[in-house]
């Protein structure tokens, strides 16, 4: 079974963050997690640890100050020392929303919230 050593959660939703947060830690292939609250504290987060990256980062799109799109924007510009996967864990349920991140070079997949064990089984699958 594959191990992810860290994941990066950018959720705003406080009780979403719980329930990923739960998730996580009773998955057995998910051994920590770092939670930010926007994609603007993201990428901040990425610049001050280029040597400790996540090896997943599961992003929402609906935030203040940066939403997921603008975070994927500025992301997909910045240098990292590995590639990490990234998916969308989010409530929208728009098909505009789909079709976005299914074309976009660096999501992985899309997923609906809540995050429980079979769709973290899924995102195994994806990455």
């Amino acid at each position: 079974m594959r191990i992810i050593d860290l994941v990066l959660v950018v959720e705003d939703d406080p009780i979403s963050s719980y329930v990923i947060n739960l998730a996580l830690r009773q998955h057995e292939s998910f051994l920590e997690c770092v939670e930010v609250r926007n994609g603007q504290v993201a990428i901040e987060h990425l610049e001050a640890n280029n040597e400790h990256l996540p090896d997943l980062i599961l992003l929402d799109i609906n935030m203040p100050v940066m939403d997921g799109w603008e975070f994927l924007e500025k992301f997909s510009e910045m240098t990292v020392s590995k590639d990490i996967p990234v998916v969308m864990l989010t409530s929208s349920i728009n098909p505009d929303d789909i079709e976005k991140a299914k074309s976009h070079r660096l999501v992985k997949g899309f997923l609906s919230k809540p995050l429980n064990k079979d769709k973290l089984d899924e995102v195994l699958n994806f990455i």
